[in-house]
């Protein structure tokens, strides 16, 4: 089971995502985000844990040129887009390439499961909200899809300790992704937390 901590903005808390043995740690540089940080902010957390956990640049309705200045400032393992304004296959870059859809409906799962990303994440869909939003996806609604989500899908929106089991089990994803379900604050992760839910994931799979 795939598992990535969203919203990590300082060291601290990205080693206590490594040590909890999450696979990701997600960056966050929409500066529409209360976890938005700036790339030597990014830098200096790759420089650190990079050696321990993958590193993933989250991005909102990004052209080619943003991401190549991400990557180049940041170095980070991969970058997850949000609506971006390239066609992925254009991603020519040696980077993996996450693909986050805001779902609506099961045909909003079908059309992503067309591109060419890496990973797809599915988020609730909230108005003007790109994750994070602690509100839960409708696994109902997802499932309905049909299609086979344990190869590349990863589950996002409003997971937490307590519920990522129930998720695994009804969704049956690829991975499961979390951000204020491992939060003391926007800011400051919750460490226990990230233990219980990295190994309640890992335990449930």
């Amino acid at each position: 089971m795939f598992v990535k901590i969203c919203g990590v903005t300082n060291i601290k808390d990205a080693y206590a995502c490594a040590e909890a043995g999450a696979d990701a740690i997600g960056l966050n540089f929409f500066k529409g985000s209360k976890r938005f940080i700036s790339f030597d902010e990014a830098a200096s957390i790759v420089r650190e844990v990079s050696a321990y956990v993958n590193t993933v640049a989250i991005m909102v309705q990004p052209k080619l040129e943003d991401v190549a200045r991400t990557l180049d400032a940041t170095e980070v393992d991969a970058v997850q887009v949000y609506e971006p304004e390239f066609d992925l296959r254009d991603f020519d870059f040696k980077k993996l390439l996450y693909y986050s859809v805001r779902v609506k409906n099961a045909a909003d799962i079908e059309a992503a499961s067309k591109l060419g990303a890496d990973l797809i994440f599915l988020d609730t869909y909230v108005n003007n909200e790109f994750g994070g939003t602690g509100r839960l996806s409708n696994w109902e609604e997802i499932v309905k899809s049909g299609i086979d989500l344990s190869s590349r899908f990863v589950l996002s929106g409003g997971l937490r300790p307590e519920n990522v089991c129930e998720a695994i089990g009804a969704v049956k994803p690829f991975g499961v992704d979390t951000a204020s379900g491992v939060e003391e604050s926007p800011r400051s992760k919750d460490h226990d937390k990230i233990r219980r839910f990295v190994s309640n994931a890992k335990q449930c799979a």
